[in-house]
């Protein structure tokens, strides 16, 4: 069933995150949705309320991997593929809540940005980041211990490159790539990654 108050959040969200939040005026969301002034007003008191919407639905769909299933994994090529299978589930997901492609670094600039509007985000996002360099740190040491990695690398900049190739994604334009490709090219740069820093 057509929901126009979805449909006002769906195309005000991806508004905010190609221009950003300030940089978006109510012409803009005007101009995306086809509805007047008065017609945004009916649904939303401000473009606030508009960003809290996205940003709640997003947040709906978009989930970690549980510590049960984290404790599970038995090597950091195991965990690769948890990753990216997992952010390619989430992506689809997202996907057919908004329709259209959500790069999830593009989600966290916007986060970023408004901040002084909603900490309660920025703090949610900041937690999320450092429970990610934990884990890919716990499968570092894992992986170095059981000689699957070269037991020289830095622990700690070997995590936050790998995390950084899971959100290398910024280049591609919002909403217009195909998303196999994306994940497919993810994979590839991981696996070359991966062929550098283990053991022969």
């Amino acid at each position: 069933m057509f929901d126009l108050k979805d449909e006002i959040v769906n195309k005000s969200f991806f508004q905010f995150l190609n221009k950003g939040y300030k940089a978006c005026s109510l012409k803009d969301l005007e101009k995306a949705t086809g509805l007047t002034k008065g017609a945004f007003y009916y649904y939303f008191r401000n473009k606030e309320e508009m960003l809290k919407a996205g940003i709640e639905k997003y947040l709906s769909v978009s989930s970690e991997m549980s510590e049960e299933e984290f404790l599970q994994v038995g090597s950091l090529k195991e965990y690769i593929r948890v990753v990216v299978e997992r952010k390619e589930r989430n992506a689809t997901r997202l996907q057919e809540l908004f329709d259209f492609f959500i790069i999830e670094a593009a989600f966290f600039q916007l986060i970023l940005e408004v901040a002084p509007l909603f900490p309660e985000y920025r703090k949610c996002i900041d937690e999320l980041s450092r429970g990610r360099l934990s884990r890919w740190e716990f499968m570092i040491l894992k992986a170095k211990q059981t000689g699957e990695i070269k037991a020289t690398l830095d622990t700690s900049v070997l995590a936050r490159n790998l995390m950084s190739v899971a959100t290398s994604m910024l280049n591609i334009e919002l909403g217009s790539e195909n998303m196999r490709f994306v994940f497919s090219d993810m994979r590839m740069q991981f696996e070359q990654y991966y062929l550098l820093i283990k053991n022969e």
